[in-house]
């Protein structure tokens, strides 16, 4: 979203919405906030996130991956309230974004919603054999996942998946795997400490995997928002960069609502990564109202310990 419409778009979709009620309030106060809304500070942000996603997409070049687990979110996109499992692993061999149309988005929108959907439905090669065999491992693990291979009918794969691609990868086809986590909705959420221990397993479950392919593994969404806490969101990265899963585990669950319940998906993959060292590419608290609402962007990698490794790029 380009700058000039970061205020806007935080007056219509945040404060006038009424999406913050409910959430705890910035801990800015207005003259900080003042300083964080010029024009000159949030140019300056949007420049940094571009490069740190231009950085990325650097680094999954010189990786040439075979296949990419993905982890995110489904926002009620692709799976409703039919069923809300709080963790599917998708299994199947294609899946297709359908797009809704520019003038479905906001009008603060308009120019992102390119990085939210393709211009027509467009395929998603998935790769099911390593969909399959992480739920396998998972259930060795004893752990209880859910499992899709069917795209339920005029329903689109999310927007924490397709921003991946067409932002991220810059419309470079990889095939995925899609890893469902429930983030948003209750009452069945996982616990930071279980992302944990599901993170170990895709582990186990990638290092088990016996195809020759190189997996690049990707954590999608967070930090915090619509309300920035940057307090919380340097926790999570020192903790990530350490290997303090003590924290990650007792993370208060008060504070993972909303669009900082994403930070759960950080947590799994950084589980999934333990051994590799984490290398914070960009933190910008990126503001867009008065209120403190926004969207903590974070960008990392994670070194690889040899070159046939699994490496993870994360990023909103």
């Amino acid at each position: 979203m380009p700058p000039r419409d970061w205020q806007p778009h935080g007056q219509m979709f945040d404060v006038g919405s009424g999406r913050l009620a409910g959430l705890a309030p910035t801990r800015l106060t207005r003259q900080e906030l003042e300083t964080e809304l010029t024009d000159e500070v949030m140019a300056a942000r949007y420049a940094r996130c571009q490069a740190a996603m231009d950085h990325l997409y650097a680094r999954v070049r010189a990786l040439e991956p075979d296949a990419v687990v993905i982890v995110g979110d489904d926002e009620k996109e692709l799976f409703r309230d039919e069923i809300i499992a709080a963790c599917c692993v998708f299994t199947g061999d294609e899946l297709y974004d359908l797009p809704v149309g520019r003038d479905k988005f906001p009008a603060t929108m308009k120019e992102a919603y390119q990085y939210y959907h393709a211009p027509s439905p467009e395929r998603y090669e998935t790769v099911g054999a390593l969909g399959r065999h992480i739920v396998e491992q998972m259930n060795a693990d004893d752990i209880d996942v859910a499992r899709s291979s069917l795209q339920p009918e005029g329903r689109s794969l999310g927007h924490a998946f397709t921003f991946i691609r067409r932002r991220i990868f810059q419309q470079d086809p990889i095939p995925i795997v899609p890893v469902f986590l429930n983030t948003y909705y209750p009452p069945n959420q996982p616990t930071p400490g279980r992302c944990i221990e599901l993170g170990r397993s895709l582990r186990r479950a990638i290092d088990s995997w016996d195809s020759g392919q190189r997996v690049l593994v990707v954590a999608s969404g967070g930090l915090s928002h619509p309300v920035i806490d940057e307090s919380l969101d340097r926790i999570v990265l020192e903790a990530l960069a350490s290997g303090g899963f003590d924290t990650l585990a007792k993370l208060d669950v008060s504070a993972l609502v909303d669009g900082s319940s994403e930070i759960r998906n950080w947590i799994l993959v950084g589980a999934a990564l333990t051994g590799f060292t984490m290398r914070l590419i960009e933190y910008i608290p990126a503001y867009r109202s008065i209120r403190g609402s926004g969207c903590g962007m974070a960008f990392a990698e994670w070194a690889p310990a040899s070159p046939h490794s699994t490496v993870q790029a994360g990023g909103h």
